[in-house]
């Protein structure tokens, strides 16, 4: 972002947030530590303030750069929830055979952490429920506020031994499409099992049947 285009675009924040300690050095400081980011961006971090912030005084760079890049403390649990479910989603649906790779690279993070694909699908639902409550959130934050290098997709086992990759792009759009399949999955089953137990009960109830009219016939002798 060039100098005229933080001018334009912190504006907004000097004209919404007065304040009488803003000097032009300040400007600069406020310039240098935000240069990185586009116009847009900043833009959108003044939009976003006006309508969610609380606080009337002028805001520290830092805050500024959380709007931003989307990583303040509430934009985050809401992300590390849908993260959650869409990895979780992604172990029921592709598992250890298939080769996947998430749009939300935050979920790389955690699956680097736990070393790879294949390790996460090994695990026990007590071990990944645990990893996904208590360790998760802390490794999607640090990763979402320093945006390090991760593993850009991961090779499942079949591929593995074809050495042909064969990517399954997952992201936020297809999760839903991808969780009714579950539980389509999920409901076809207890519709077999209820099927399965209404014929139980059947047989039950002919049995005992038989066993009334064998009664009746041993009485009547």
């Amino acid at each position: 972002m060039t100098n005229q285009e933080f001018n334009a675009a912190f504006k907004p924040f000097l004209d919404y947030f007065p304040t009488t300690e803003m000097t032009k050095e300040k400007i600069n400081i406020y310039y240098l530590a935000l240069s990185d980011l586009s116009k847009e961006q900043l833009g959108s971090a003044f939009i976003s303030m006006v309508k969610n912030r609380v606080y009337k005084n002028f805001p520290q760079v830092a805050e500024i750069r959380q709007y931003a890049t989307n990583t303040t403390e509430s934009e985050l649990e809401d992300r590390i929830v849908l993260a959650r479910q869409i990895m979780k989603n992604a172990i029921v649906r592709y598992g250890y055979y298939s080769s996947v790779e998430f749009e939300d690279k935050g979920i790389h993070a955690a699956i680097d952490a736990l070393d790879g694909w294949q390790k996460v699908c090994s695990m026990s639902a007590d071990e990944l429920e645990k990893f996904l409550t208590f360790e998760f959130p802390k490794i999607y934050k640090a990763y979402s506020r320093n945006n390090y290098q991760v593993t850009k997709s991961y090779i499942g086992y079949h591929d593995a031994m074809n050495g042909v990759p064969n990517i399954n792009i997952i992201s936020f759009k297809n999760m839903g499409k991808s969780l009714g399949n579950v539980n389509n999955r999920i409901q076809s089953l207890n519709f077999v099992n209820l099927k399965q137990n209404s014929l139980l009960e059947d047989k039950d109830r002919e049995i005992k049947k038989l066993k009334d009219v064998i009664e009746n016939k041993n009485l009547k002798k």
